[in-house]
Parts: C-alpha cells; structure tokens; sequence
C-alpha cells in the first residue's frame, strides 16, 4: 500500500513538474502571450524557490516594463541577487553598479554596493597569480567604507580587506624569495628589503632578515674586488639588523656562522690590498 501511495505521488510531482517547466518554456519564448505581470509573478516565485536560473531569464525580460515603476528597482535587485546566487560574481558585480547608478536612493542601495565589493573579494586569486582583482576588491571595499561609515557591515569590510592584504604580503615576501631561490642575489636583496618597507610589521619579518643576511653575503663572495668591501659591510648591517630584531631566533646559530666568514673575508681582503 506504502509503495502504491509512493508511486503516486512521484506521479503527481512528475507531472507537476513537467507542466511547470511547460508554462516556463512558453513564458520565454518571442512570441510568448504571458503579460509581464505573469512573468513577473513567476520570476519572483521562481526566485523564492531558489530557481536563479529561470527567475533570472524571465526578469530579464520584463525589467524593462517596470525600469520607470516602483518596483523597478525591487526586480532589478532581484535580478543582481540572482546572478550573484549562481555564482556568476563579475556578471553579478558588473549589475550591482549599474542598480547603483540607477537607483541611487534605494533601501538596496547599501547592501548592493557591498555585494558588488564582494563580487570583486570572490574574483580574487590565489596569492601566485594576478592581483589586479585583489586590489580592486580593496579599493571597493574602502569606497563602502567611505560612503557608509556607520554600517553594521564595516567590521565585516576590515576583517575581508585583512586578508586581502595578507595575500598581496604573502605575494610580495614570495615574489622575493624566489630571487633568492634561483640564486639571483642582487634581486633578492632589492626584493626583500622593498617588501620590508611596504610591510614593515610583515609575519615574514624574521625569515625576510634571515635572507636578507644569506643573500648579501652570497652577493659579496660573488662579487668583482671593487664591490666586494662594501657588500661585506652590507652582510654585517644585515646581521646586526636580524640580531637587534631576533635575539632568540633558531636561525642564529646559522647566521653567526656567516658572520664569522665574512669577517674573515673582510680581515684577508684587507691583508690583500696592503700587501699590493
């Protein structure tokens, strides 16, 4: 009996479903007789079922209608939402600024100008690749935060925009890494002491000094006699740098090492030239 009654009612449900998706084809068609209000009410069923897609395609129909009407800006939001629901962040982010322009006063108006930031925060990618869309995320955010300083969103824009620019550090710290990795000394040197200045508070504070004493000192070993004094000197400052920062760093014992040789290397260059 339980298994008769089941099959009905996935009869039913079929069927139900079957005429629904008929109504929809025969909504969206060019030659489709539903009015607007008829697509409108369906669009906006369709959306509250959490049918992005086919709400999205009937608004985008009839928005038009209703552009110059007071629920135009209501059906337009929607519209956005939609998108954004499907995932579709630079479509979606790319309508969020256009309900902006057009709906300026709209009760939506705040939240769309923060999801449009966070279309931007999701179009972000990994630290290795690109970062055009991570600093556009953060200009986006802080435009929001300009113009609504007192929003209950704010603590939400600061902790998103800290992970943004954990992302460009972490970028920035690795960009110079590599240079020592792939033994381009100078580079390196140039590198970490640049991320130093953009971040000077960095969490990779203690391995950029770390670096910064192991690439100069290989840049003075490799150097020509002439440059050879001064990037010694600059192993040292380096060092001095790493001992004032971290006195109690793992990585001192390593280091102490490199400064004994480059105090070696500065006592026989010395011992050299005088003996020319």
């Amino acid at each position: 009996m339980n298994l008769k009654l089941t099959s009905v009612f996935t009869l039913i449900l079929t069927v139900l479903i079957m005429g629904s998706c008929s109504d929809y084809h025969k909504m969206i068609k060019e030659n489709s007789k539903a009015t607007p209000e008829e697509k409108k009410v369906a669009a906006i069923e369709y959306y509250e079922k959490g049918d992005y897609v086919r709400s999205v395609t009937l608004l985008e129909q009839i928005i038009p209608f209703y552009k110059l009407t007071s629920e135009g800006a209501n059906l337009y939001f929607k519209y956005c939402m939609g998108n954004y629901k499907l995932g579709d962040y630079f479509l979606s982010g790319y309508y969020f600024k256009r309900f902006i322009r057009q709906y300026p006063t709209s009760k939506h108006t705040e939240e769309a100008l923060f999801l449009s930031s966070l279309c931007s925060v999701q179009n972000s990618p990994e630290f290795s690749l690109d970062q055009t869309e991570t600093y556009n995320a953060l200009d986006q955010l802080q435009i929001f935060i300009d113009q609504y300083p007192n929003s209950s969103r704010i603590d939400t824009c600061n902790q998103i925009m800290d992970g943004l620019r954990a992302k460009l550090e972490l970028k920035q710290f690795e960009y110079a890494q590599l240079y020592y990795k792939t033994e381009s000394y100078k580079s390196a040197v140039v590198a970490l002491e640049q991320t130093l200045v953009k971040y000077p508070e960095s969490k990779y504070k203690e391995d950029i000094y770390y670096l910064l004493v192991k690439s100069n000192f290989e840049l003075a070993i490799n150097s020509v006699q002439t440059k050879k004094l001064e990037r010694l000197n600059n192993t040292l400052k380096s060092y001095r740098n790493f001992v004032a920062a971290f006195p109690e760093s793992s990585k001192l014992g390593e280091l102490k090492s490199i400064k004994k040789q480059t105090d070696k290397a500065i006592t026989d260059l010395g011992a050299n030239n005088e003996g020319k």
